[in-house]
């Protein structure tokens, strides 16, 4: 026992190795900070060029990682030196402000403020002497020298305010008071830090108060995430909560719309995300993280292929970021295709300006929904109905093959649906608390009426005998208004986050969320039949994170975040099954009903980590950045706890889920340099591994598997001008086989022995553009844009095919079976491009990408040789056959914002256009998979937001205004989009 043991530990030494050589500069680097950080004064590696002293204050804030306080009429017009060298910060500002006349204090750690040395001393009512200014200044120092909140002055002079003054009114406010770090750390994921007022010169008296002069706050500002995706060598999109709200449509992926490259699958017959990004989609291709974790479940859609689902509640989500492409962040391992990042709500969502204590109540209404009907209620098109001939011409009537229950659409203005949630938070100088709850009930929606696009009744010449016959001439089974089956939600959501200050400088969160969610779904195969209400399915997601991060200020070598979570997710898929049959009447459709129960229950555990650091380096040949780190994750998956498996497989009739593990480590360097101020190069590198072990309940033995490989990343951007940013992006990525590639389970024919998969290497190209001016046309106006050609090439794409083998008996003829394949590649290339304009009362936003090629091609041999092996829409039994985006998509937003700002109003048109190419096939019954359908179709949305006060305001917004009748793009599912729905919510903060 004891030789196997040591035998297992060499293994798993050696399967670690690559990782712990690329996580081993962290562990020394910290340790040597560490004890450095703690014998003397920190220095920072200062380049701050000679210039005007607002730029050079302004750049010694960004540097040093401090807040800077100054009246903006001292610096106006005066030059500084500026500093170039490894120097303290004290030094560095001494340096800077050499002959300016100007002095400075610190606040406390983190804050510096900026005063005329002629002014240091506070003017009470005009009582004291001129002559007295230097006495005050020598007792302040002393004062504060001695106290237990000492603020470190300069040699030349500190500012000071008279202790006689009861009340001190600040003027005006900061700019913009916004001083993370790094707008991804704990302590601001969910918005920016709160600061408080701060003393400053004195302009005036006015009794017992003292009116402050306006002050300009400069430091280490946080940016405009919105401007993000501007300034980036790279393509991306950022969502603040208020866009998430205006856009979030009927089903929880909609909030996703509108954004250039990035769609989300199967919005209708799933309650939960499946992003697609520039044709990439699905099995970790794109992971959803909320809070740093991740909890991608794949739901088997009998032989209409599966699904990957993330489940996500947008009630509680703060903001979402979106990176296009390879990526070298430690949380994308495996991500070939992008990655999508939100963030919980925190006490700066919640809290009015200047509390620390408040409660946010939300309520709102939806209309265009119906109550969920029984289980086995048919509507839609009958097309099991046979004997369906046309007779002189003329067509039967409607009722002899549609169901009429699903058409008593309510009323337009009649509430149908709605949500309610309560959230508390408070914060103290130790510790910030949040805790929320809502719920979200909506039934079974209705499709818009107009468009031409519903079913109805046409006459169509059969092939075999020429006669005419009774067809379908629309979309789908439903009518242009109908109630379409299956598409219900009933959600519950609970939410906890705290956030721990340890220091200034150290933060950890910790948060737990409860995700309950009884939904609408049917198996996608069964909608090819007369479409009937199934049962509710059931999520259950729990999720728990502990992130925390160290900025030391003052230490350019520390910048450490860990991250880790635990998700736990039972997903209850309970599908009914419904067999029709004739009783010999004679009747055109089926008379006999017979119900069959079928289940898909699953229990999947995801448990991970992440550490990296990021050090900060000036040379002579440039700036430095050094960011390094590693990842594990583990996930388990099988059947949930107390579920028998004979009883749940035999008796219930349910489909046996995979029964395993899979493991992945990954590390990772990045190395980023400025050699000037306008030119940043960068590159990276990940070595991930991975292993599974297949222990379904029919194998004899456990099977297990693993491989790894490396991931370089390569950057160049340059800015020949102010705002104009140049950039090219190339890079590789290897994806290794998600849980439901590498098991035994439904989906596939073969064993994972006869059909063992390569990693997936993905190669990608970008090179694009950004701008970025304000004041471009009129004074204090927005100009943003964006432009990209992208160029993903897939080595080894993963994916199902049926698999071709000749018969041995029969030469020249094949059998197919279903089977996990690596294609010979896939590919992917096209333009987007983004402008967003804003003047501050009226905004412009336009977002476009195009699909100029799009192509997957098999092996040699893996296919019938009568199939083509290259197809631009998907191979035949494929999932590819529904992850090929439109060819085109255009957004157009207009805005503007009225009664001083109060009011907010506008809208957005979205077209959608043809698939990029056709599918190929329609075999469902053979254990193919149907190709998503749709026509090109244009949507339009308005919005308008009315801020009553600080404390309520009120949003109104009807998605789908001319209520169209359409298919989502990417659908699994043959089932149409929500028509004309109006949307209202009251928000109350106190």
């Amino acid at each position: 026992m004891k030789s196997n043991r040591k035998i297992k530990r060499a293994k798993t030494a050696r399967r670690l190795r690559p990782i712990a050589l690329l996580l081993s500069p962290i562990f020394t680097s910290l340790a040597i900070v560490s004890t450095a950080y703690g014998q003397s004064s920190p220095t920072i590696a200062f380049k701050i060029p000679p210039g005007s002293l607002s730029d050079a204050i302004d750049a010694f804030g960004q540097q040093a990682g401090l807040r800077i306080s100054y009246p903006e009429s001292l610096a106006a017009g005066k030059q500084s030196a500026g500093i170039t060298g490894q120097v303290s910060a004290t030094q560095a500002l001494a340096s800077i402000l050499e002959g300016s006349g100007l002095s400075y204090s610190y606040l406390d750690a983190n804050s510096i403020f900026i005063s005329s040395s002629d002014s240091n001393t506070a003017r009470n009512s005009g009582s004291e002497r001129a002559d007295s200014n230097s006495n005050s200044n020598s007792d302040s120092r002393s004062d504060n020298a001695n106290g237990a909140n000492s603020s470190t002055s300069s040699t030349s002079s500190t500012s000071s305010t008279s202790s006689t003054s009861s009340n001190i009114t600040t003027n005006t406010s900061s700019v913009n008071d916004r001083t993370s770090r790094n707008n991804d750390s704990p302590a601001t994921a969910s918005g920016s830090t709160r600061s408080t007022s701060v003393a400053s010169p004195l302009s005036g008296t006015m009794g017992d108060h003292l009116t402050l002069d306006t002050i300009t706050v400069k430091g280490k500002l946080e940016l405009d995430p919105a401007d993000e995706p501007y300034r980036t060598a790279g393509s991306s999109a950022y969502l603040s909560s208020e866009h998430i709200e205006r856009f979030r449509g009927t089903s929880v992926g909609d909030f996703l719309s509108g954004i250039p490259g990035v769609m989300n699958a199967d919005s209708r017959n799933s309650g939960a995300v499946d992003v697609n990004i520039r044709g990439m989609q699905g099995q970790g291709r794109v992971p959803v993280l909320v809070d740093g974790a991740t909890q991608e479940t794949t739901v088997w859609q009998g032989y209409n292929g599966a699904t990957p689902r993330t489940y996500i509640d947008p009630d509680f989500i703060g903001s979402v970021s979106i990176e296009k492409g390879i990526s070298s962040a430690a949380d994308a391992t495996g991500a070939t295709g992008g990655v999508v990042r939100a963030t919980v709500i925190g006490v700066d969502d919640i809290l009015l300006p200047g509390k620390t204590y408040g409660i946010r109540l939300k309520g709102g209404l939806t209309t265009n929904s119906s109550p969920v009907p029984a289980a086995g209620t048919n509507g839609g098109w009958d097309s099991l109905a046979t004997n369906l001939r046309v007779y002189g011409g003329v067509l039967p009537p409607d009722d002899a093959v549609f169901y009429s229950d699903g058409m008593r659409r309510p009323p337009l203005l009649k509430p149908t649906g709605g949500s309610g949630s309560v959230v508390v938070a408070t914060t103290t100088d130790y510790i910030d608390f949040v805790a929320g709850y809502v719920r979200r009930v909506n039934g079974n929606y209705h499709a818009g009426k107009h468009g031409g696009g519903g079913a109805h009744l046409v006459a169509k010449r059969n092939p075999r005998f020429g006669d005419l016959e009774v067809g379908n001439g629309g979309l789908s089974d439903y009518r242009a208004g109908e109630e379409i089956l299956n598409t219900s939600l009933d959600n519950k959501s609970w939410m906890l986050k705290t956030t721990v200050k340890i220091e200034p400088s150290q933060r950890l969160e910790l948060g737990y969320r409860r995700y309950l969610s009884y939904y609408g779904h049917l198996l996608s195969s069964r909608l090819f039949g007369a479409p009937y209400q199934s049962w509710l399915s059931s999520i259950d997601l729990d999720t728990y994170t502990a992130r925390y991060r160290w900025t030391p200020q003052d230490n350019n070598f520390v910048d450490l975040k860990i991250d880790a979570y635990l998700s736990a997710v039972e997903s209850r898929i309970n599908v009914l099954d419904l067999d029709h049959s004739w009783d010999g009447s004679g009747s055109i459709r089926p008379t006999v009903k017979t119900f069959y129960p079928f289940f898909q229950w699953t229990d999947s555990k995801r448990w991970g980590a992440r550490a990296s650091n990021t050090s900060r380096f000036s040379t002579d040949v440039g700036d430095l950045l050094l960011r390094y780190g590693g990842a594990f994750v583990r996930e388990d998956t099988g059947l949930p706890s107390g579920v028998d498996r004979d009883y749940y497989a035999w008796t219930l009739g349910g489909d046996t889920p995979r029964q395993g593990r899979r493991e992945e480590v990954s590390g990772f360097a990045t190395v980023e340099w400025q050699p000037v101020k306008w030119i940043t190069a960068s590159a990276s590198t990940r070595y991930s591994q991975f292993i599974t072990l297949d222990n379904h309940f029919t194998r004899t033995s456990t099977f297990k598997r693993k491989d790894g490989g490396w991931s370089p990343l390569f950057s160049l951007m340059v800015e020949p001008r102010d705002g104009l940013q140049l950039y090219t992006k190339f890079g590789r990525a290897v994806r290794a086989p998600s849980i439901f590639e590498s098991l035994t389970g439904s989906s596939f024919y073969y064993s994972v022995e006869e059909n063992q998969l390569k990693l997936e290497r993905a190669r990608n190209l970008e090179i694009g553009a950004n701008f970025v001016k304000n004041d471009a046309w009129l004074s204090g106006d927005k100009l943003r844009i964006h432009a990209a050609y992208f160029d993903n090439h897939i080595d080894d794409y993963l994916t199902r095919a049926g698999i071709a083998r000749e018969r041995p008996e029969m030469p020249g003829r094949y059998r197919e079976s279903l089977g996990r394949v690596n294609l010979d590649y896939a590919e992917m290339r096209g333009l987007e491009a983004s402008l967003n304009y804003d003047t501050g009362r009226f905004l412009v936003g336009i977002g476009w990408n195009h699909y100029t090629h799009v192509m997957f091609c098999a092996r040699k041999g893996v296919l019938k040789p009568t199939e083509p092996r290259c197809l631009a829409g998907g191979l035949p039994h494929s999932y590819s056959l529904q992850q090929v985006p439109p060819k085109n998509t255009i957004t157009l937003q207009l805005g503007a914002r009225l009664l001083q700002e109060k009011l907010e109003i506008g809208s957005r048109a979205s077209y959608i256009g043809s698939r990029f190419a056709p599918g190929f096939g329609s075999r469902i019954g053979m254990g193919g998979v149907q190709p998503s359908r749709w026509k090109p179709y244009t949507l339009v949305d308005v919005y308008s937001t009315y801020k009553l006060n600080d404390n309520v305001s009120f949003d109104l917004a009807i998605d789908n205004l001319t209520d169209r009748y359409y298919m989502d793009a990417l659908n699994a599912a043959q089932m149409p989009a929500p028509g004309r729905t109006i949307r209202g919510n009251v928000t109350i903060k106190f």
